[in-house]
């Protein structure tokens, strides 16, 4: 293990990993550790780019600053690495009825939200393949980053370096400083959980009110299904190639464990039935659990009693969009003391602090 460093990152989910390529992109030196798990939110989510909340049919949260971040790291990244990880491509919502499609284009107009859509919406191609519908709404800025293959290679960088250790972070070896911290014969000067719903075992973070949320999503082959858009329909059926889907997704909150089940599975079955018209069969079912905040907001910040640790967390479902921009407000934050919004500040939390 190097012995020396800047930042000392716990989790290499799409937080993690962002924020260590950002860090090191200012000439930080970072290390990660991070132990693999195949049900980790990162590694299970469908990685939606969406610049619409389809329910209230407003503009996502902080759409119109993050998404360009967004783009422009993920497009930045592919030229870097010489990977394909990020699909843009637009996306359908399906109205089923006259009055619904009514309400997206009146919600259009009064949102200012013009620029996120088009009119040529391809009505035709989907005639006969999914379930009946009035017409659909054609949404831009939308897309998907293959979050598992993202983070991979990220992964391989860092090994490549000895800059990662796959191992779980294990608390009672840590000693915090006021001239920085040391674990396990490394010495950081700052430290930066980034362990998604796992935070809430952490005892720096542990007041902190994170919802974890059970999400499944299957994998479907359809031949019938046009490729070319993601499908928005109370669930999203994301297009990744070779005549498969990936669809989802779940959302539960009482859970015994992080393994898909059979109930999942036949809601899920239930759902695309809904949808399609067209056969499929699922060919892969996966499970994992979100880091969620009561707000929808991220959570980032300094902790209150130790001023080397820090909570880089709960970007939750719109983990994609919002990570690029949030990595660099956080950044400088901690090199240049910028404030941090008040939305996602952790010191929201202080009040929970006993």
């Amino acid at each position: 293990m190097t012995s020396v460093c800047d930042y000392l990152i716990v989790g290499q989910g799409i937080a993690g990993t962002v924020l260590a390529l950002m860090l090191e992109k200012k000439g930080k030196s970072v290390f990660i550790i991070d132990k693999f798990s195949i049900h980790s939110s990162s590694q299970v989510a469908a990685g939606l780019v969406n610049p619409i909340t389809g329910r209230r049919i407003v503009k996502s949260w902080m759409a119109d600053e993050a998404l360009p971040d967004a783009f422009q790291f993920y497009f930045e990244f592919e030229k870097e690495f010489g990977e394909k990880v990020f699909h843009s491509i637009d996306a359908l919502e399906v109205t089923s009825s006259v009055h619904e499609y009514n309400e997206w284009t009146r919600r259009m107009d009064e949102q200012n939200l013009q620029h996120y859509f088009r009119q040529d919406a391809p009505n035709e191609l989907y005639r006969g393949k999914i379930r009946d519908f009035i017409k659909l709404v054609r949404i831009t800025s939308s897309g998907w980053l293959d979050i598992p293959r993202f983070t991979s290679i990220v992964r391989k960088k860092f090994l490549a370096s000895n800059l990662i250790k796959d191992e779980l972070f294990e608390q009672d070896q840590l000693k915090v400083e006021e001239s920085g911290i040391s674990y396990e014969g490394l010495f950081a000067k700052r430290i930066i959980f980034c362990e998604g719903y796992k935070c809430l075992e952490n005892k720096f973070w542990e007041y902190i009110p994170l919802i974890p949320a059970k999400g499944e999503i299957v994998v479907i082959e359809c031949k019938g299904l046009p490729q070319e858009f993601i499908l928005l329909s109370g669930m999203f059926i994301i297009p990744i190639g070779n005549d498969q889907f990936r669809c989802g997704a779940t959302y539960e909150w009482k859970f015994e464990n992080e393994l898909p089940t059979e109930s999942g599975k036949s809601k899920l079955l239930e759902m695309l039935n809904n949808v399609l018209k067209t056969e499929f069969k699922i060919i892969e079912h996966t499970s994992g659990v979100r880091p969620t905040v009561k707000d929808r907001r991220p959570i980032l910040g300094q902790h209150p009693d130790h001023q080397n640790v820090f909570i880089f967390n709960g970007l939750g479902t719109k983990g994609v969009s919002l990570t690029p921009y949030f990595a660099n407000h956080f950044i400088e934050h901690l090199e240049n003391d910028a404030r941090l919004m008040s939305e996602v500040d952790v010191g929201r939390f202080s009040s929970m602090k006993n």
